[in-house]
């Protein structure tokens, strides 16, 4: 335990406030929205664009950033623990606690009446799971294949930002529409629902599991100015 507590803190205070940050943001225009007499059902509809759209985009950025907090990584890879692990426990952390709060926030707009998800608490975690495993696999292989945390980040953002200027596009669109992130805040629960997350989650788990594998290769942890 004490091991993964050492590797939370490596990670960073901007790993946990990102994700805080979003649901926050979320909360505050919807509190604006609210004000400004907005219907309640587009209230509850900002909400969940918070714990779909917003939650995965923080989570996300943030665990690119975990690839390049460690200042001495020629150091970590001649130790015998391998660095590529010591990596995982801390993206762990940090998608551990995007889920947690996720599923706490999830929880406590259900105890409100705002919830404008689906009913089943097991497709309730694919709101914000499916999108959040797809944008943080997408992130990390960019980052491992280009070695660049800026380019992983504007790959994540441009992606994100481009299926929300084009939503309607994306949600039309026939070899789109199982890739759309926002599939539940802009869609709602309707058919072809269930399969745009299984995709989702089934292609992001497959983008992790690449960005790890390559991860297992030392020089792909470095830096071309560390090379």
């Amino acid at each position: 335990m004490s091991l993964w507590r050492h590797e939370a803190r490596r990670a960073g205070w901007a790993v946990f406030l990102a994700p805080v940050a979003a649901l926050l943001a979320a909360l505050a225009l919807a509190a604006v929205g609210a004000g400004y007499g907005t219907p309640p059902p587009m209230v509850a509809r900002l909400l969940l664009t918070g714990i779909e759209a917003l939650v995965p985009l923080a989570a996300a950025t943030a665990a690119v950033t975990v690839i390049s907090r460690d200042g001495c990584r020629e150091l970590q890879l001649a130790l015998p623990t391998g660095y590529a692990g010591t990596l995982g426990r801390r993206l762990g952390t940090a998608a551990g606690f995007s889920a947690a709060l996720s599923v706490l926030f999830s929880a406590v707009l259900g105890l409100t009446g705002s919830w404008s998800g689906p009913e089943s608490p097991l497709a309730a975690l694919l709101v914000w799971a499916s999108p959040l495993l797809w944008l943080t696999g997408l992130g990390l292989l960019v980052a491992v294949v280009g070695r660049s945390v800026v380019l992983a980040t504007t790959a994540v953002a441009v992606v994100w930002l481009s299926q929300q200027l084009f939503a309607a596009a994306f949600a039309a669109g026939a070899w789109t529409r199982p890739f759309f992130l926002f599939m539940t805040s802009r869609v709602g629960v309707t058919e072809g629902w269930g399969t745009n997350r299984a995709v989702l989650a089934g292609s992001g788990v497959l983008l992790i599991t690449a960005a790890l594998l390559l991860l297992r290769r030392p020089e792909r942890l470095l830096t071309e100015e560390e090379v």
